[in-house]
């Protein structure tokens, strides 16, 4: 993980020093916004919530016309079941396929923890890295896969890019700032900043 996060980083760099971040037109007008998709997603508890929310307030002092996640949106991607795009319908149409196969594959597994620790970016967004303390997580995903496959429901997991990490994103960038060095310097400030480790029971 540190890796990729590392390496969204300097991607991030480079995006604030040429203030060529990319921003989310559809954050402006989000009734145009068609896209829809299904994850199964893992909610971080209230003492991560809490933190990452006063690490939130500070960036908004420096960029306060971003997007902010707020804390009941905070949330880690465990698998992108069906991949947000303007054709969902046809993919949910088969949601209770998807649904029986991913209540069988999650029965009985055991919890997992994520440490979260450090902050991220990339030319789109800001993240809180988290960091799983074994491999269970990364169990659950390939086993989510197989059993989707097996299905004929995995066409399209993965189809943007397999997910491999545990971060929380965090703000959204939808509008152009005259200086983004204040955000860069903010963030880069709190690179290891720890925002505590949630032991996730259910998803």
């Amino acid at each position: 993980e540190q890796a990729i996060y590392e390496k969204l980083w300097q991607d991030a760099v480079t995006a604030f020093d040429s203030g060529t971040a990319r921003l989310d037109s559809f954050l402006q007008n989000r009734q145009s916004d068609k896209r829809r998709g299904i994850s199964l997603a893992a909610r971080p508890d209230a003492n991560v919530c809490a933190r990452v929310k006063k690490f939130l307030d500070e960036i908004a002092a420096v960029a306060p016309e971003q997007y902010f996640y707020q804390p009941q949106e905070f949330h880690l991607t465990v698998l992108s079941v069906i991949p947000s795009s303007e054709l969902w319908q046809q993919s949910a149409r088969r949601l209770p396929e998807y649904l029986t196969t991913l209540n069988a594959t999650l029965k009985n597994r055991p919890a997992f923890s994520i440490k979260f620790s450090g902050v991220t970016a990339s030319p789109e967004a800001v993240m809180i890295q988290g960091f799983p303390t074994d491999n269970s997580l990364a169990q659950l995903r390939d086993d989510l896969r197989t059993a989707l496959q097996a299905r004929g429901l995995g066409k399209n997991i993965d189809r943007r890019y397999k997910i491999a990490t545990a971060h929380l994103t965090v703000v959204r960038f939808g509008k152009p700032m005259n200086d983004w060095r204040p955000l860069k310097s903010l963030l880069e400030a709190n690179r290891e900043r720890d925002f505590g480790t949630t032991h996730f029971r259910s998803l």
